[in-house]
């Protein structure tokens, strides 16, 4: 079997999947090639010329894998290889107006017919399988569901030590938020439900990756929903931005909850992250959410009500035994989810693609 795979583009949740799909499928044996062609990390570029010159790059009785959104494959497979597509989301689709027209236009007209020119799609949760069924009207059986996994080896508990107190400035109790400032995130209403209630707790709200101080810091002086104690608001926020990633197991795991307020996620790895390091989360139920927490979550019906948020806040903040008996029952449904069960489950989709069963 031959084996061929397009990595992402960007370094967000498609980026770690590839790293450890890939290292996995090596580690059982398999050879694989990977498309290193620099226009292939451009996404528009990868689409267009990548689909006119696929096949000229890759060599015929392949599988090609293309492992995030945007595949090219435009135009029909010339009947020699076999093309399977990881789709993470459709979130472009379903939030247009929070995205580029560029990238509203690539998901809503071209993803479509990538789809069509595709053998298999793979998709990590039963969330964007219906997607794809909604949307698109995708056949059911060419979608397969392969959940994702963690890595228990990395993402355990752990204590925080002083060094790393130090290093992103983490003081006293804190809730935790990790992902970027992109609208979908949900990161204002975070803020604003924060804000309700930050003196009524004694935690500070810790927001790890590329968040833009200075933006944040203007919603908050500027938003008449707050109308009072705004420094001692911000004061409480604290923002190191991007960590190492060696230290973030132990950022999760001294945490009295991740907050993770999504207004949509294709699967959702901060949560089965913070579940695995025994912290309690609290999550939007919506989307794949609940697929990935389960009943180890407190979950918020309307995340786009700061006044929800709030409660769900406060109720985790002021009840150290929910947040242990919420971090046991997150371990034991962190434990549903691993890399080799993914890798396995891919492997026996290839061979199902490569044998036409």
């Amino acid at each position: 079997m031959k084996l061929t795979i397009i990595p992402p583009i960007t370094r967000t949740g498609e980026y770690k999947y590839s790293n450890y799909l890939i290292s996995g499928l090596k580690n059982k044996g398999l050879h694989i090639e990977i498309v290193k062609n620099p226009l292939f990390k451009i996404s528009n570029v990868k689409i267009l010329w990548g689909s006119l010159f696929i096949n000229k790059l890759v060599r015929n009785g392949s599988i090609i894998h293309n492992l995030d959104n945007l595949a090219p494959f435009l135009l029909k497979d010339n009947g020699e290889n076999k093309r399977i597509m990881t789709v993470m989301d459709i979130a472009p689709v379903i939030f247009p107006e929070i995205h580029s027209k560029i990238m509203n236009f690539d998901f809503k007209k071209l993803l479509p017919r990538m789809i069509d020119n595709s053998n298999l799609i793979i998709v990590p949760s039963i969330s964007t399988k219906n997607d794809l069924i909604t949307y698109f009207r995708t056949e059911e059986n060419k979608i397969q569901v392969i959940p994702l996994g963690i890595d228990n080896s990395i993402f355990f508990p752990e204590l925080i030590n002083q060094k790393l107190t130090n290093k992103y400035g983490i003081q006293k109790e804190y809730l935790l938020y990790v992902g970027t400032d992109n609208p979908r995130k949900n990161l204002n209403n975070l803020i604003l439900g924060f804000s309700k209630i930050f003196n009524q707790i004694s935690h500070n709200l810790i927001l790890i990756g590329p968040i833009n101080r200075k933006k944040l810091n203007n919603f908050v002086i500027k938003n008449k929903d707050i109308p009072e104690n705004k420094n001692e608001i911000l004061n409480r926020i604290i923002t190191p931005g991007y960590v190492e990633s060696k230290d973030l197991p132990s950022i999760y795991s001294e945490a009295s909850a991740l907050i993770f307020p999504s207004l949509y996620e294709g699967f959702g790895f901060p949560a089965l992250e913070a579940m695995a390091c025994k912290t309690s989360v609290i999550t939007s139920d919506n989307s794949s959410l609940r697929e990935v927490v389960g009943s180890a979550g407190i979950y918020i019906k309307d995340p786009r009500n700061p006044s929800e948020i709030a409660d769900k806040i406060k109720e985790i903040s002021l009840n150290p035994q929910l947040q242990k008996k919420l971090g046991k029952k997150g371990v034991e449904q962190s434990k549903k989810f691993n890399w080799d069960s993914t890798i396995k489950k891919t492997i026996k989709v290839y061979e199902e693609v490569n044998y036409g069963n």
